[in-house]
């Protein structure tokens, strides 16, 4: 029986980046679940890991069955699976050049340097995308229609000192990382070193967002996962 898939997306995105993913996800009957983060949905509220990690494990209670489940994090989503991941059904963690951290450690050590240039403060104390620089970091490797759909979707976000991890859900369960080599925001050599907290580390030849340009990369990892015993 395949396991479910739970995605987690990343800072200024939400459940519609996985869109080009789920179809081949059902295309393989593997059944999968898409949520939109508090921090990003509602940011104006202050929701932060704390709010997001609830989120999840309520998706993660309401799952039927007593299959093992697959957490996929995609860059910030992945302190939001470090928390998430202790969760009783949760078999296997998927870090998508994503934030794997130690307990308490400071994430802005691992972000790109050019990464601050591309947000802007917004006057009720959120953090929006700058669309012109943050295109070129999210989003190098798309081509110019794919860059305009997913930049007409992008949200504002709660950045705050919470985003420091209190759990390590990688050090019980088993963790895949993806390296995307082509990645200018969460930078290729961090990503390799973060991923040597994982049993199994897989790199891609694409930029940050691959579930954009190169969706059948990511299926394809997670029907694996999915199907294998």
């Amino acid at each position: 029986m395949t396991k479910p898939v739970v995605l987690v997306h990343g800072a200024f995105h939400g459940a519609w980046c996985w869109e080009r993913v789920t179809p081949l996800l059902d295309d393989a009957g593997v059944p999968w679940h898409a949520i939109d983060l508090p921090s990003c949905a509602d940011a104006a509220s202050g929701a932060g890991v704390p709010e997001d990690n609830a989120a999840v494990r309520e998706v993660l209670d309401g799952i039927p069955g007593d299959e093992p489940v697959i957490l996929l994090g995609h860059s910030r989503g992945g302190t939001v699976i470090t928390e998430a991941g202790t969760h009783a059904r949760v078999g296997h963690l998927v870090y998508l050049t994503a934030l794997l951290l130690e307990q308490g450690e400071n994430p802005g050590n691992r972000l790109g340097p050019t990464l601050a240039n591309a947000t802007v403060k917004n006057p009720d104390g959120t953090w929006s995308a700058d669309i012109g620089a943050g295109a070129d970091l999210f989003y190098n490797d798309c081509d110019g229609s794919s860059i305009s759909w997913a930049a007409n979707k992008l949200r504002s976000q709660t950045v705050a000192v919470d985003t420091r991890n209190s759990s390590e859900a990688w050090r019980t369960t088993p963790a895949t990382y993806v390296v995307c080599g082509l990645d200018k925001a969460l930078l290729p050599d961090a990503q390799r070193s973060m991923a040597q907290h994982a049993q199994h580390v897989i790199e891609w030849d694409t930029g940050h967002s691959p579930f954009l340009n190169r969706p059948e990369l990511v299926a394809s990892l997670l029907v694996g996962l999915s199907v294998s015993s």
